[in-house]
């Protein structure tokens, strides 16, 4: 399955307001762990010609796909969002699980999941409901704060031919120029929000991209796309590096003989092909003069993942890509190589095992932004972000400063004299040397996986311990209220024209809450498998909603769920299809199903029925009706969460 469906503006700004003042969330997202600042306290950072509130976001992937992603990370308190990779191939066959981070991370999983267009859609909504998020001054931040200042920064791939092509061409045109999306997104405004029609949403949606290639592309290709998108669309440009730029002897060594991941087999073949240290620097050094000509700017991003055999049979591909703690001392030690080879200036963006215990050290570099991917895909995602500042604003403390600035330079230097880019160099050359030896990386820190206890998910009644709800980059899973606990089970046998009822156990459902999960933002990524204590991945077993009718049609082999009215719930249960429907006139539920219509009371107690009269024996458990019910009970229980608003009202 795994087709990834977006929600229009109007319903998101809905559901995201709703939810806040009568849950104190926002998909999800506790209040408690909203980021609105420190009293006092600037993390704002330049960014090419710009500003950005915090030097943290998260990076292109699987945050940043869908525009509650982006929402959400901005909740978190990212204010650089490096949009998910585009490219001219948007019908990828991805395979399903693609993400696995137990400890370390692996991913087969490069590129956006939605058509060229679709994504841009999702682009442009996040942008607007962040402008409106603002307007509204939901978070209890005055509009027009520095809070607010955001960047949404593009990412493309990967090869000339592709980016050059029309329609990544005009998609790039219209990213800057986006009146008419905008427009589009506006029209969806529900009618107590026709306030917000008036709102100044700026067009220029983003200024910049940062490049992303394939293993093996050539120099002189990388060289080319980049003065491509300086002189065709007026963009600084970041080039995302791989880490087999260090060589591989000197990957080998620090993977294998410092940090102790012997098991991770490396790919020679990778470390041939790819750009070559001194290539790299020779050309960023002649792309620093092309963009300055030219009033842009060029910087390089350390680094992408890390190709190696897929030896663990995580996949089913032949090579993965590894991320993580491993992965951060790989990239910091390129970045300082690379940055010391070009000078304090030249500009480094920053992406590779951060976390809340580094990212201190990291901001220390004066690496801008530092992007997060994959400890968002641990327990508690994107509330994590949270934490970054809270032992940022702690390591700022101990210092006695209130500015990021201040924080760079006198971490270098007591006396505060030098410049931003050379006291985050200065630091580097303490911070990095040292990270060969810091046990927070080692394989022993980093091998533990999330525990596994001996049962299986069913579709009711897990431990119902909530892990795979933030876990979820796309906010598809999420909670149901149980409506009852406890209701005879009943088989119905026709005799001489009437049925008879005859006892055949207990459903019961034991939890206060059950997990479901919303099939249209679900990718079947697998990450909430990996934090699921139980077996089975919520993603498989636990009740899937489809949004539309088209959606749960499409998906015919699997078993699902849609609402065509609010009090109305469709769906397949091992393969056979049924409808419920409540009553709030009669209190009564209306089932049908196999060609027969059961009426039930508020007590679930049958009530009369229809469609019996050419079956000379019938046998009917009242089971699948009782499930429906559950479902159908708990969405009209719980009317403000987002999971409940889009799927009765779009």
């Amino acid at each position: 399955m795994a087709e990834l469906v977006g929600i229009e503006a109007g319903l998101h700004l809905r559901a995201m307001v709703e939810e806040w003042r009568h849950r104190d969330s926002i998909y999800g997202y506790p209040k408690r762990k909203v980021f609105r600042g420190f009293p006092g306290y600037d993390f704002s950072v330049p960014f090419h010609d710009r500003v950005a509130a915090t030097p943290l976001g998260p990076a292109s992937g699987p945050h940043t796909q869908l525009a509650q992603n982006i929402v959400l990370s901005f909740l978190g308190g990212g204010r650089i969002i490096e949009l998910k990779t585009i490219q001219i191939l948007d019908r990828l066959e991805i395979p399903r699980p693609c993400i696995y981070v137990p400890n370390v991370g692996y991913n087969v999983e490069w590129s956006q999941e939605l058509r060229l267009e679709e994504s841009l859609r999702e682009y442009v909504t996040a942008w607007v409901l962040l402008h409106w998020l603002e307007a509204l001054e939901l978070l209890e931040v005055p509009r027009g704060d520095p809070f607010y200042r955001l960047v949404f920064d593009v990412s493309v791939g990967y090869d000339l031919k592709g980016i050059s092509s029309p329609p990544v061409r005009g998609w790039l045109q219209r990213i800057r120029h986006a009146e008419a999306e905008i427009a589009e997104a506006v029209k969806t405004l529900p009618p107590a929000f026709q306030h917000l029609r008036n709102v100044p949403i700026s067009p220029r949606i983003a200024s910049s991209a940062t490049l992303s290639t394939f293993h093996g592309c050539p120099r002189d290709e990388i060289e080319a796309i980049v003065q491509y998108l300086i002189e065709e669309h007026d963009l600084d440009v970041i080039v995302k590096m791989n880490p087999t730029i260090l060589g591989y002897d000197t990957v080998r060594e620090i993977l294998h003989e410092h940090l102790g991941y012997r098991h991770i087999e490396l790919d020679r073949e990778a470390f041939e092909k790819d750009l070559q240290f001194e290539d790299g620097v020779e050309m960023m050094r002649r792309l620093v003069r092309f963009a300055a000509q030219r009033g842009r700017r060029v910087g390089a991003k350390f680094t992408n993942t890390l190709v190696v055999k897929n030896n663990q049979k995580v996949f089913s591909d032949p090579v993965m890509y590894l991320s993580g703690p491993p992965l951060h001392v790989l990239a910091m030690t390129a970045m300082h190589r690379f940055r010391s080879a070009l000078g304090a200036d030249f500009h480094i963006s920053f992406s590779a095992g951060i976390s809340k215990k580094n990212v201190a050290t990291a901001v220390r570099c004066y690496l801008r932004p530092i992007t997060v991917c994959t400890d968002l895909l641990k327990t508690g995602g994107y509330t994590r972000l949270y934490d970054y500042f809270r032992r940022l604003k702690a390591a700022m403390d101990e210092l006695g400063v209130t500015s990021l600035q201040d924080f760079i330079k006198r971490s270098a230097d007591p006396s505060g004299s030098l410049s931003l880019a050379e006291a985050g160099m200065r630091n580097a050359e303490h911070i990095v040397p040292a990270l060969l030896e810091d046990p927070l990386y080692r394989y022993d820190k980093n091998k533990t996986e999330p525990p596994k206890v001996d049962s299986r998910l069913m579709l009711f009644d897990c431990l119902t311990c909530n892990k795979c709800l933030p876990v979820c980059p796309n906010g598809a899973n999420f909670t149901l209220p149980t409506a009852f606990r406890q209701v005879p089970l009943l088989t119905y046998r026709r005799r001489n024209g009437t049925l008879v009822e005859e006892p055949a156990g207990q459903f019961e459902l034991k939890k206060k809450y059950q997990i479901a999960n919303l099939a249209d933002f679900c990718n079947e990524c697998g990450d909430c498998d990996t934090y699921c204590p139980e077996h089975g991945g919520p993603f498989v077993e636990k009740p899937r909603f489809f949004f539309t009718e088209a959606s749960y049609r499409k998906f015919a082999d699997y078993d699902g769920f849609y609402l065509p009215e609010p009090h109305t719930l469709v769906g397949r249960l091992n393969g056979q299809e049924y409808r419920l429907a409540y009553e709030p006139e009669t209190g009564q539920y209306r089932w049908q199903g196999d060609g027969l219509e059961l009426v039930f009371d508020r007590d679930s107690r049958l009530q009369a029925w229809s469609g019996l009269e050419e079956v000379e024996e019938a046998t009917i458990s009242n089971e699948p009706f009782l499930v429906f019910r559950a479902l159908l009970d708990g969405l009209r229980q719980d009317p403000h969460q987002y999971a409940t608003l889009f799927l009765m009202h779009r």
